[in-house]
């Protein structure tokens, strides 16, 4: 599994928080996990992130970043040839991961892509958005969401169905009131 990280203050704070991550990567797959190295994309805007990789035999790629940084992200060919993409970032728009799956599918159709488990949150504009709360630093030394803090519950169960448990997997299939 890659695992990349936004490398923006609010979600890479720091050393200790990126030496925790490892720990915590380490004790969720059972398995060796790589330096983190830094990815810088250029562009209009250059992106900045920061990747490691852990030892557990899961072709799959698990990104902590914000929405924008993810689509960006969305467009690699390593993100996309995955057989299974995690989320850890807000859905933010109303059947966004919805176009994820899709775009995802077109060049892999056999891929699954989890989302972080989501709330709902009213912004500035008061529309309701579906987001990921990254916080509760506490027992991890980093900040978590919901769906991490599940998944180290679960690690017991093995990594990839402890994922499967842990995040919501993206249906093909638009429900009503999605």
């Amino acid at each position: 599994m890659r695992w990349i990280l936004g490398a923006g203050k609010d979600i890479a704070v720091g050393v200790d928080q990126l030496s925790a991550r490892t720990v915590y990567i380490n004790r969720v797959t059972k398995a060796d996990v790589s330096n983190w190295q830094p990815i810088l994309i250029e562009g209009k805007v250059d992106r900045r992130f920061l990747c490691c990789a852990s030892n557990d035999l899961v072709d799959g790629t698990f990104i902590t970043a914000h929405i924008s940084d993810f689509d960006f992200l969305f467009n690699l060919r390593q993100v996309c040839e995955s057989r299974m993409v995690v989320a850890n970032t807000c859905i933010w728009g109303r059947l966004t991961h919805k176009g994820f799956l899709y775009r995802l599918r077109q060049s892999n159709p056999d891929a699954e892509l989890y989302f972080a488990k989501q709330e709902l949150f009213v912004d500035a504009m008061r529309n309701f958005r579906q987001t990921t709360t990254i916080l509760n630093v506490g027992q991890f030394g980093f900040q978590t969401s919901l769906s991490e803090r599940e998944l180290f519950i679960n690690r017991s169960m093995g990594f990839k169905a402890a994922l499967r448990q842990s995040f919501k997997r993206v249906s093909p299939i638009i429900l009503l009131g999605e």
